[in-house]
């Protein structure tokens, strides 16, 4: 008897069913060291424990003792050899296993030969519940749509049909490892391996609870301080509702929650913006330039003549590139999208690289944005904006006082505690007169400045539902000398 081959049968079986060694000796009553000596091909099960070992990994008796199961099923029933097959004439999907024949409109189909999955055809997988949640950067045209989406595995195989103009994404129950196949309209059939544990891709959790803020408040309130109509287009269905029940798992009444915790300064901030950039284009201002600008939908809202610049990290933009044309939007002609991470001294270099003009009046938007960074990643960005910036252009921002990190209000500390969790944590805050001279260094004058009470007073004053300006938040704008 061959004991390695034998040992590599076992674990095989057993990562089919699911299992872990311990899972193993715990039903035959034996230690996880033993099932490792099996399957490490150090020794074998006694013959009266076979049957039971046999029963435990649902093969037989025989398959065990001969070693030779996988060889048989890689014959005849493994699922890893699904073929698929789609009719060029009707679009009927077929799949089968091992040597067969596939008719359809009277014809016989040739099976699909997979290739790697390419830049175009990119999968993103995540874990959501216990489930993988998959999505793909594709568009779902009639004339150019992912058709299905197959989950195999070494026992199973689960198939989604996809049809145009639905999102590109299915759910299926995880499973151990397996591989991905999914059928391009245009371009055939994919694949890619499904590790034990998919590497989410990582995306800005705070751009993300920002832009859900606004979707919720706009949809959701009766006297919303700030209509996004774009932000909801920019998730699925099941991402929404995801965020809804991640809320709510904590105990918490989604709306109270969200207009306590999440929407007050997304909301309020951008109002304050997206205002005082329509005073600065009556005077001039032809550029609008966003810094850290996230799932912003400025640009998808705007019909007017600014040229648009939005800077972020690659992983936003990519993510926002690919939500965009998902919802079935279009990125408009007067903007430009750039990668560029803000504390390096890029943004000089992207922004000429995309037509930007420095002699003429910008508007420079940095919301949300020096919260995350330190002081001296602070003052280089402010050098940078000053030298591609004609006189008279402005920066509007918002900023935490020198107060924030000692207080003791339970929201403020909520939301020091989700920054962390979510792995961008706050790093700075400023004092009024810290601020202005750091401005100042730096060739800006404050223009106008919001404290807590001044943002409470023109944003929420007479409301009748549970929103109140943040503690600890202000908002200024800046003028280049």
């Amino acid at each position: 008897m061959d004991l390695t081959k034998s040992g590599r049968l076992l674990c095989e079986l057993r990562k089919a069913k699911g299992m872990t060694q311990k899972q193993v000796a715990d039903k035959l009553n034996i230690c996880a060291k033993t099932v490792s000596k099996w399957e490490t091909g150090r020794g074998f099960p006694d013959v009266s424990a076979v049957a039971e070992l046999a029963k435990v990994l649902d093969v037989s008796a025989d398959a065990i003792l001969s070693g030779s199961l996988i060889r048989n099923m890689e014959e005849i029933g493994n699922m890893k050899k699904t073929k698929f097959y789609v009719c060029p004439q009707c679009g009927s999907i077929m799949q089968g296993v091992g040597e067969c024949r596939a008719l359809c409109c009277s014809k016989q189909l040739d099976p699909l030969k997979a290739v790697p999955a390419d830049e175009e055809h990119s999968v993103t997988v995540n874990e959501v519940e216990n489930d993988l949640y998959i999505t793909f950067e594709h568009e779902m045209t009639k004339e150019h749509f992912i058709g299905f989406v197959a989950y195999v595995t070494f026992d199973r195989a689960l198939m989604v049909r996809l049809y145009p103009e639905q999102d590109c994404a299915v759910r299926f129950p995880k499973m151990y490892g397996g591989r991905l196949y999914y059928y391009c309209s245009k371009h055939g059939l994919f694949e890619c391996e499904l590790k034990k544990k998919p590497k989410p891709q990582k995306k800005s959790m705070t751009a993300l609870m920002s832009a859900f803020a606004r979707a919720y408040h706009t949809k959701n309130s009766e006297n919303p301080i700030f209509c996004d109509s774009i932000a909801r287009k920019l998730f699925s269905n099941e991402e929404y509702a995801q965020l809804e029940r991640y809320i709510s798992s904590a105990e918490r009444y989604v709306k109270a929650y969200v207009n306590t915790q999440l929407a007050p300064t997304p909301v309020a901030r951008a109002k304050f913006c997206e205002d005082s950039l329509k005073t600065a284009v009556m005077t001039g201002t032809e550029q609008y330039v966003i810094l850290g600008s996230g799932l912003d939908t400025f640009a998808l809202r705007y019909d007017g003549g600014l040229k648009i610049f939005e800077l972020d990290k690659a992983q936003v933009i990519e993510d926002k590139k690919r939500r965009i044309r998902r919802a079935g939007l279009n990125i408009p002609q007067n903007t430009r999208l750039a990668a560029v991470d803000l504390a390096k001294g890029e943004i000089r270099k992207a922004l000429e690289e995309n037509g930007f003009d420095k002699s003429k009046k910008t508007f420079f938007s940095c919301l949300g944005l020096f919260y995350y960074m330190s002081r001296e990643e602070i003052s280089r960005l402010l050098e940078d904006i000053a030298d591609i910036a004609a006189e008279g252009s402005a920066v509007v921002f918002d900023f935490a006082d020198n107060h924030l990190f000692a207080s003791k209000i339970k929201r403020v500390r909520e939301m020091l505690d989700m920054a962390e969790q979510s792995g961008e944590p706050m790093r700075s805050c400023f004092g009024f007169g810290e601020l202005e001279r750091l401005l100042e260094r730096h060739g800006f004058l404050i223009y106008e400045f919001l404290n807590e009470k001044d943002i409470q007073d023109r944003y929420f004053r007479d409301r009748t539902d549970t929103m109140t300006a943040f503690e600890h938040i202000n908002y200024a704008l800046a003028v280049e000398r």
